[in-house]
């Protein structure tokens, strides 16, 4: 059974890409990026890593976000 990696987001687009690309390099593959509604890039580059993504249309903090 593969784990399932949970990452809250909000404003992440300088540094998603790499941690998404090490997690990927370790042979995680059931990913999910939940985009706390962020004003950046964020949710368009975690959707370009092939990783599930659920985005909050407004920020609801990280306990919303897990």
């Amino acid at each position: 059974m593969e784990p399932v990696i949970i990452i809250p987001a909000y404003n992440e687009e300088k540094v998603i890409a790499n941690v998404l690309k090490e997690l990927h390099r370790y042979s995680y593959h059931n990913i999910i990026v939940v985009d706390d509604g962020s004003k950046d890039n964020t949710t368009k580059i975690a959707e370009s890593m092939k990783v599930k993504v659920i985005r909050h249309p407004i920020n609801r903090g990280q306990g919303a976000a897990l």
